[in-house]
């Protein structure tokens, strides 16, 4: 491993470095100690009590120098390594001579410097210090032998502590290739993450929409330029934490005492911003940590675009009425026409059809009517048993026995009142309409889901076919020749209004079932 491939390798290659200075100043100081302390039994235990003491007081200064040198000129640590093992392994090798033979103590010093090269030297350069202390260790015994022919009775032992040198590098030697795997997938994650987060910053930098998070004590997690012009603040930074109260106080009193539900939306003015924000609230699941987004867009720019949606729609509407009424009319057109010169019966039975296609355009302007009215919707918490058995007494008494109700326990939801009427009267109406001859009531069937309150209206007739689906709830779009094709399309735009879904649920046998899909209240 090269000691020098990138800023972060060469700074944990330099810090290890100067521990093993640290380490082997102390493996001095503390043998010199030893030494001192067993001064008395020298010629019992040193072979040469002389230069063991020597050594170790050179090997110490040497220490002392090499560690000033490391901390002074930081940059020519790869020189500086080598010379570190080199004066290391003639050290050890000094103090087994002097002891007499290799040395359990200093054996394992041998070792942990030859391991210790592995990190700190590339591959060939660690295998040098690895022959270097075999050689130190065989061919030392070899000099010895020629004062003192007892020495050899430990070539066999040198042997086997060479043997060792190898086993500790080829040991070294897989460690460190398992580090530089580990370390090159950190370094790919690491820039992947980064890359990320660029993309994720450059993207929030780029678009009008504000986003705003903050925590459960309202610190400022994350915020984009947009968020900040709206709000009237400064540009926030995304590796610092920042505390509403402190940039923006007015929207912090407004959400501090208020409990946000999500899906909650509120407008929000502060004298600090020229701006009118709506404000849509959405709760963030995310582990151990309970975070608020905010999604803060112009009012004013946000109703320009309800405005300019609404006229793109009136062209298609307007077209779409104009087709619905012109049949009707020529109806009644025709049939006006043939009253000229027909008899008492043909008339009464001419009459009935002009009453007819004239009660059809009649409905046809009426449901346009309700739809134009685009009422502002005042969402509040409902219960959901009181208001359903308040609307069976009322509006739906004539079907009661014609309607069966299916839920465990009292749901809550937040829905405008008079909207939820008006959608429960239109699913119910249409359900009864297209219900089997044969089946006695439909279903209204309320549960619970993870996120949900899930409220089905379920009949028994033949169900919607396949190629009429994506169709559904477009206006005018019906399925039966009296219908005018306005109440599914208007209570779909009343559920959207409320943040909530119509849906139609395919049934796995026969009939229908819409869904209206409400946020749980947390």
């Amino acid at each position: 491993m090269s000691p020098v491939v990138s800023i972060p390798i060469y700074q944990t290659i330099y810090r290890l470095g100067t521990l093993y200075s640290g380490y082997r100043l102390t493996i001095a100081l503390s043998l010199i100690l030893i030494f001192l302390i067993t001064l008395e039994n020298q010629t019992s235990y040193y072979e040469y009590p002389s230069l063991y003491f020597y050594a170790l007081i050179t090997f110490a200064l040497f220490g002392i120098g090499q560690m000033l040198a490391l901390k002074f000129y930081p940059h020519a640590i790869s020189p500086q390594f080598i010379a570190i093992f080199l004066v290391d392994v003639a050290f050890l090798s000094t103090l087994t001579f002097a002891l007499g033979g290799p040395n359990l103590s200093i054996s394992l010093l041998f070792v942990i410097t030859v391991f210790a090269a592995n990190f700190l030297l590339t591959k060939n350069k660690a295998l040098l210090i690895t022959l270097a202390s075999v050689i130190s260790i065989v061919y030392q015994q070899f000099f010895g032998s020629f004062f003192d022919y007892s020495n050899l009775n430990n070539i066999g032992n040198s042997a086997l502590l060479a043997f060792l040198f190898f086993v500790v590098y080829g040991i070294g030697q897989v460690a460190i290739r398992r580090f530089q795997v580990l370390e090159s997938l950190n370094t790919l994650q690491s820039l992947e993450l980064f890359k990320l987060q660029n993309i994720n910053r450059y993207i929030l930098e780029q678009i009008e929409v504000g986003y705003l998070v903050v925590d459960e004590n309202f610190k400022i997690i994350v915020s984009n330029p947009a968020a900040c012009a709206l709000l009237g603040i400064s540009p926030l930074y995304a590796h610092e934490q920042y505390h509403l109260a402190t940039f923006q106080p007015d929207l912090f009193k407004s959400i501090q005492s208020a409990t946000l539900r999500d899906g909650e939306r509120f407008q929000f003015e502060s004298q600090q911003s020229t701006y009118s924000v709506d404000i849509r609230v959405q709760k963030l699941i995310v582990p151990q940590q309970a975070l608020t987004l905010l999604v803060l867009e112009d009012a004013q720019k946000l109703n320009q675009k309800v405005q300019q949606l609404k006229l793109a729609a009136l062209g298609q509407l307007s077209a779409s009425i104009a087709h619905e009424i012109r049949n009707p009319l020529a109806a009644i057109v025709q049939a006006n026409e043939l009253t000229i010169g027909s008899d008492t019966d043909q008339k009464e039975l001419l009459n009935h059809m002009i009453s007819k296609q004239a009660q059809r355009i009649d409905r046809i302007i009426q449901d346009t009517l309700d739809m134009a009215k685009n009422k502002k919707t005042l969402a509040t918490q409902i219960a959901l048993k009181p208001f359903i058995d308040d609307l069976i007494q009322h509006d739906l008494s004539d079907v009661k026995s014609k309607i069966q109700f299916n839920f465990a326990e009292n749901f809550n939801i937040y829905f405008d009142a008079s909207q939820l009427r008006q959608v429960f009267i239109n699913l119910v109406r249409n359900a009864l309409r297209h219900n089997a001859i044969n089946a006695a009531f439909i279903q209204i069937h309320i549960f619970k889901t993870e996120h949900n309150i899930n409220i089905d209206v379920i009949d028994f007739g033949n169900g919607i076919s396949k190629q009429d689906l994506s169709q559904l709830f477009q206006p005018f779009f019906s399925t039966e020749t009296s219908g005018t094709g306005l109440g599914l399309y208007l209570s779909h735009s009343i559920c959207e209004a409320n943040q909530a879904k119509l849906i139609y649920v395919e049934q796995k046998q026969q009939g229908a079932c819409f869904r209206i899909e409400c946020p749980l209240i947390v």
